[in-house]
C-alpha cells in the first residue's frame, strides 16, 4: 500500500499541493494532507507519474542551511529558518545590501518562530556606512510561498508563523538625520508571554492611525529569559504588527480611512532577569519595533488623494 486514499485518485490539481506538503526523513515520506506515510522511493516514483518532480529553485544555494538566497531582477530573496544565529543572518543581509543594495530590494522570508526572531534581530543591526538604516513592511506569508523559495527539495515547513520583511533598496533607507528627528510616543506597547495578538494588533492600528506625522509608536518585548518564551513573545509581536498592516492594505470596508505604516527594528539595553534565566543577545536585551505611520493623521482612503502610494 503506497497511500490511502489511493495515489491514483489524486488529480493533477491536488498533486502539486500534496507534493508541497511533503516532509521527508531519511527513510520515510510523510504526507500531512492525507495523514499517511510510505517508503520514500516507492512514493516518489509513483508521484512522478502525476506531477513533475521537486527541484531546487534556480539560483538558490543549498549549502547555506540557515539562510538561502535567491536573486531575481530587482529583488533579492533571503530565506531565514533560524538554523543559524542572527549574526550570520545579519552578515548575509549586509552582504546582499553591499552587492546589489543600490538597485535591488531585499525580501526576507522568516520561517517559524526561530526564523522571525533571527530576522528581526538581524534587521535591527542592518546599517549603511553613511548611518542610514532600513525601514520595512512586515506581513505574513504562506507555507506554499516558503516552499517555493526553499533551498532544498526536502526543506520542511511546520505551522503558520511565517513572515516577510520587505526591505527597500538602500537609496530608500531612513537617513540618520531623519531618524534623530523622529519623535516617539510617550506610551509603549509591551509584549509579554500572555499578550493577546488581536488586542495588540487593534492597539497598534488605532494608535498609528491617530498619530501626528513624524511620530513613532514603540512595540517592545524582552529578549531575556527562557528561549521558548522569547520566541513566543517575538512571534506574537510579529503577528500583531503583520495583522495591523493587513487591515490597512486590505480593509473590509474600502469606504473607511486607513493608515499604512512601515517598521524599523532596534535593539536596546534593559534590566537583567533573575540569575539563571539570562538569554544572551548581542546588541541589546530588548527588541523594539517602531511603527512609522504614512500619510496624514486620521488616515486616508486607498487610491484617493493622500494615499502615499500615489506619490
Amino acid at each position: 500500500k503506497i497511500c490511502k486514499p489511493k495515489l491514483e485518485s489524486l488529480s493533477r490539481e491536488w498533486a502539486p499541493r500534496c507534493r508541497m506538503a511533503l516532509a521527508r526523513s531519511s527513510s520515510y515520506v510523510v504526507c500531512r494532507r492525507y495523514n499517511c506515510s510510505a517508503r520514500m522511493l516507492s512514493f516518489a516514483s509513483a508521484l512522478a507519474h502525476t506531477s513533475p518532480p521537486l527541484q531546487r529553485p534556480e539560483g538558490v544555494s543549498a549549502s547555506f542551511c540557515g539562510a538561502a538566497r535567491q536573486q531575481r531582477r530587482g529583488l533579492t530573496t533571503l530565506l531565514v529558518d533560524g538554523g543559524r544565529p542572527a549574526s550570520d543572518v545579519l552578515a548575509e543581509l549586509s552582504s546582499a545590501s553591499r552587492v546589489n543594495g543600490d538597485k535591488e530590494a531585499l525580501e526576507v522570508l522568516a520561517v517559524g518562530q526561530k526564523g522571525v526572531v533571527a530576522a528581526l534581530i538581524a534587521a535591527a543591526g542592518l546599517e549603511h556606512v553613511d548611518g542610514a538604516r532600513p525601514t520595512f513592511v512586515l506581513k505574513r506569508t504562506t507555507v506554499e510561498r516558503v516552499q517555493a523559495e526553499a533551498p532544498r527539495a526536502d526543506f520542511t515547513v511546520f505551522g503558520n508563523n511565517h513572515y516577510i520583511l520587505e526591505i527597500p533598496a538602500i537609496p530608500s533607507w531612513e537617513a540618520e538625520e531623519a531618524r534623530r528627528k523622529r519623535v516617539e510616543e510617550d506610551t509603549r506597547l509591551l509584549v509579554g508571554n500572555a499578550t493577546e495578538v488581536m488586542k495588540l494588533a487593534k492597539a497598534i492600528a488605532a494608535r498609528a492611525k491617530a498619530m501626528e506625522a513624524g511620530r513613532a509608536l514603540t512595540v517592545e518585548t524582552s529578549l531575556l529569559g527562557q528561549e521558548k518564551s522569547l520566541r513566543l513573545r517575538v512571534a506574537r509581536l510579529a503577528h500583531a504588527v503583520a495583522r495591523a498592516h493587513h487591515w490597512q492594505v486590505a480593509p473590509e470596508d474600502a469606504a473607511r480611512p486607513v493608515r499604512t505604516f512601515r517598521c524599523c527594528a532596534v535593539l536596546v539595553e534593559g534590566t537583567e532577569p533573575p540569575e539563571g534565566k539570562r538569554q544572551a543577545v548581542e546588541g541589546g536585551n530588548f527588541l523594539r519595533v517602531m511603527i512609522l505611520p504614512e500619510g496624514p493623521a486620521g488616515g486616508f482612503l486607498l487610491g484617493q488623494p493622500g494615499d502615499p502610494a500615489l506619490g
